[in-house]
């Protein structure tokens, strides 16, 4: 890692906003013909828009620490006046005149005070994403009453709660949400994301999972999420489906395509069905990304129904080179060993499985795994 230090700057500009007095941090980084690297606090304290065609960044102030180093620090004269703000000072930044950084922090809470519920929400989502949940969930109440058939703001405020550990009020928010939008494919995959989270019945993520299908078009990232949801209740063969949806639909470069390739090759691994496109997937993810220990470990599984017991084993092996006490890997490289007759090293393997995972039996026996 290269050296960095942080110091204070008597000024700071960017086009037509200057702040003052603006603590950075500086070093001798490479930025790859870049010249300047804005961090994600300038992106949460400011409205941006890319204008491509014109090779220009247009923003403007949101509200909230413009740089924003999570570290106490003194003026450099110590005098306490360096720290205190003009009364004047958030009209002053209004009009385009500069503003210090620690006026920003400071007058945050009156600067470009929203008058809808549009405007709160978009400060809400700006404060949790800055992680101060007291505040995102303040003005995303301020923006539920403002606009209470407005479904948008239940879900973004059921988001925030969860994020927030309060589980049950977000569930209350995302039945709201659904209530108000039933089409809503985002407050369907949140809930069923969070019942799935509370290890609720696999029926009650089900009826979500599919009114969100029904919803999305086909090249919806969502599917991607979709598809683990369905496997996590026990639907793999639903799963391949929304994983085809997704790969169809993204380039091959994506860089989510190896996780969502072992995916579908997983998926398709527990169906039993359609191995040679699993072992293709599994093929193209390891292609990709070699040397990844869960890739090896789905393909273990292709072969295993295959009955090809000799591959499944060396790719069980490796797997577990790479990520040792894997229960899934243990388990199905006994079941390979028993079906070539290595009785005492198969149940070795199998036991060692039980012992990470008790339930590991009854879940391959559900997919037929046996």
């Amino acid at each position: 890692m290269p050296t960095t230090w942080i110091a204070r700057f008597a000024s700071f500009k960017i086009g037509d906003e200057e702040i003052l007095h603006a603590e950075l941090r500086f070093g001798d980084v490479s930025l790859a013909g870049a010249d300047l690297l804005i961090g994600a606090d300038f992106f949460l304290s400011h409205r941006i828009y890319v204008a491509s065609s014109q090779h220009k960044l247009y923003f403007t102030y949101n509200g909230g620490p413009v740089f924003d180093l999570t570290r106490p620090h003194a003026s450099p004269s110590g005098s306490p006046d360096d720290r205190a703000a003009p009364a004047s000072a958030t009209a002053a930044h209004a009009a385009g005149a500069p503003m210090a950084a620690d006026t920003v922090k400071a007058d945050v809470s009156r600067l470009d005070q929203p008058t809808d519920a549009a405007g709160f929400a978009r400060r809400g989502m700006a404060s949790a994403a800055r992680h101060d949940y007291e505040a995102a969930l303040r003005d995303l109440t301020q923006a539920c009453e403002l606009a209470p058939t407005e479904a948008t703001f239940f879900y973004q405020r059921g988001m925030v709660r969860w994020q927030n550990r309060q589980a049950d009020l977000a569930l209350a928010d995302f039945d709201q949400a659904i209530k108000l939008n039933p089409d809503g494919a985002d407050a369907r995959v949140a809930r069923a994301s969070l019942r799935a989270s509370r290890h609720d019945p696999p029926e009650s993520l089900i009826v979500d999972l599919d009114a969100a299908d029904r919803a999305l078009p086909k090249e919806a990232d969502l599917h991607e999420q979709i598809g683990r949801l369905y496997e996590h209740a026990g639907q793999p063969a639903a799963a391949v489906v929304q994983y085809s949806k997704w790969i169809d639909s993204h380039p091959h470069d994506d860089p989510r395509m190896p996780r969502t390739l072992n995916a579908r090759c997983w998926a398709g691994a527990l169906t039993g069905q359609a191995l040679g496109r699993a072992l293709a997937d599994c093929n193209n993810a390891l292609k990709m990304r070699p040397n990844t220990a869960a890739f090896f470990d789905s393909r273990g599984l292709v072969y295993l129904r295959q009955s090809n017991y000799d591959k499944a084993i060396a790719d069980y092996d490796v797997a577990l080179h790479l990520r040792p006490e894997t229960a899934w890997s243990l388990y199905g490289r006994g079941l390979a060993k028993l079906h070539k007759g290595m009785k005492t090293e198969g149940q070795a393997d199998i036991d060692a499985a039980l012992a990470l995972e008790p339930k590991i039996a009854e879940e391959a026996r559900k997919h037929g795994i046996t």
